[in-house]
């Protein structure tokens, strides 16, 4: 899941002339239906912070209610609001008719920009080509604002899984950058920016027109795109004992998951390679069982996956005699906490959702070293994927702290709220999937055993700096 289209579909709101404000009462009668619906059908509110500190939270957001607010500045608060779930598959939307009647001013950041290790590096221009501005050089400054303070400003208004930061640094990155801009920062005609080449001492400054939204598209791009592998599903031998294998999404329609997989580890077995390394570090997630299948080839064992996967009783009643309902066996159950909960044998890796797959062929299951590369965007699957892996211990991580919680999330089916006043539309999730761990740092990612991040070095050279990394690690291993 790159589950943040949600922020596109703001940030395009962002660049609004003045909305009408909606009256005080009209801001807490919002409010209190979105609570409330957040109570009646989002495991992830009481998830992390126990019911009294949540509920002084939404008193206190409730309380600052007073005076009359722009659509726009009533999303920010309800946006606050939402990080109280700590579950990154909750979204927020401005109404489709408001967003069609606001236009699109010249007024954005033109650049793209991308946290890698700590550093802010320009990868793409959608504006003026500027002489002597390069693709790479490291960000210092916008407009007198110091790139710690951007970053800073930025971090409250990106929900994520548990106490994660590493999704959050990930997410910020990309056109999500110059949207969060304009919001934080407001309208400029044209940006003063501090940059630094790799490799060189000198501070250069440049003076850069606004662009519209709508020039953020390939045929504007200035600078010539990087293609890393880790974006890519791609097998490749290494040498003669280190495969690689990049999985970038579990949610890719154009492809045939099961034959790419056997296909893939019938060459791992007949090249008969020693090291594999799994590469997640691009994968969002997809369709559930797409990573309970490339498990699948990592071991014979079926394992219990979750503790239990559970709905609360409003979303479950109203979609109960549909058919995803019905093949999964979800059923109420009527005891003190009633709860719904999915049937028992979808709580197991060997379960393929609907998707038809059958069980790995025994002799391309891979039993040999296995190295599992993620950062920040590694979630919903894709950190599922990594749960599975850590809590078998089946392989060695390198590189960040996956931007998925390692007990699980909130997501599967979503219900949707559109609020009476602001017309401001919510996306709940509504299925808990705990995943079977008991971990000692709740609300974290699977954490790496080696930190490692891109660096900036690295990313001028469209190196893989996680994958370099691992094939020292072999090398030192074997040598």
């Amino acid at each position: 899941m790159k589950n943040l289209l949600f922020i596109i579909f703001l940030f395009t709101s962002f660049l609004a002339r003045a909305q009408k404000q909606i009256e005080p009462e009209k801001l807490k009668e919002d409010f209190d239906a979105l609570v409330q619906e957040l109570k009646f059908q989002h495991q992830g509110l009481y998830e992390y912070y126990n019911k009294s500190y949540v509920d002084q939270q939404l008193d206190s957001i409730r309380n600052t209610l007073t005076q009359p607010l722009t659509k726009l500045e009533f999303y920010k608060t309800l946006t606050y609001t939402l990080t109280l779930t700590n579950e990154g598959h909750t979204a927020i939307y401005l109404p489709k008719k408001e967003m069609l009647k606001i236009g699109i001013s010249k007024s954005i950041f033109p650049l793209i920009a991308k946290i890698y290790d700590h550093e802010l590096i320009i990868t793409q221009n959608y504006g003026k080509e500027i002489d002597g501005l390069k693709k790479g050089a490291k960000l210092l400054s916008i407009n007198g604002n110091k790139v710690s303070d951007i970053v800073d400003a930025f971090l409250p208004l990106i929900i994520t899984d548990g106490f994660n930061q590493t999704s959050k640094y990930e997410w910020m990155g990309g056109l999500n950058f110059s949207l969060l801009y304009r919001l934080v920062y407001g309208k400029s005609n044209k940006f003063t920016i501090e940059v630094q080449d790799f490799g060189s001492d000198e501070i250069q400054t440049f003076s850069i027109p606004a662009i519209r939204y709508t020039r953020f598209k390939s045929k504007n791009a200035v600078f010539e795109a990087k293609e890393f592998d880790f974006n890519n599903f791609e097998f490749e031998q290494i040498n003669d004992s280190v495969a690689y294998l990049s999985v970038p999404s579990f949610g890719d329609d154009d492809l045939n998951y099961e034959n790419w997989y056997e296909e893939s580890f019938k060459k791992i077995d007949s090249l008969k390679i020693n090291h594999l390394i799994i590469d997640v570090q691009a994968n969002g997630g997809g369709t559930e069982g797409n990573e309970n299948l490339l498990f699948s080839y990592l071991t014979e064992d079926n394992i219990q996956k979750y503790k239990k996967v559970t709905m609360l009783p409003k979303p479950y009643l109203k979609n109960r005699h549909k058919e995803g309902y019905i093949e999964d066996k979800w059923a109420l159950n009527t005891s003190k906490d009633s709860i719904a909960e999915r049937g028992n044998y979808t709580l197991f890796s060997q379960y393929y959702s609907d998707l038809g797959y059958k069980k790995p062929n025994p002799d391309y299951i891979y039993k040999a070293n296995v190295y599992v590369l993620t950062n920040g965007v590694t979630f919903s699957g894709g950190a599922e994927f990594s749960s599975l892996v850590k809590m078998t211990d089946r392989a060695i991580f390198i590189g960040e702290e996956t931007g998925g919680a390692y007990e699980g999330n909130v997501s599967g089916y979503s219900e949707w709220v559109t609020l009476p006043n602001s017309k401001i539309e919510i996306k709940i999730p509504t299925v808990h999937f705990q995943i079977n761990v008991s971990p000692e740092l709740k609300g974290r990612g699977v954490i790496p055993d080696y930190e490692v991040a891109q660096t900036w070095e690295d990313y001028i050279n469209t190196i893989n700096s996680k994958k370099s990394f691992t094939l020292r690690l072999i090398k030192h291993k074997v040598d």
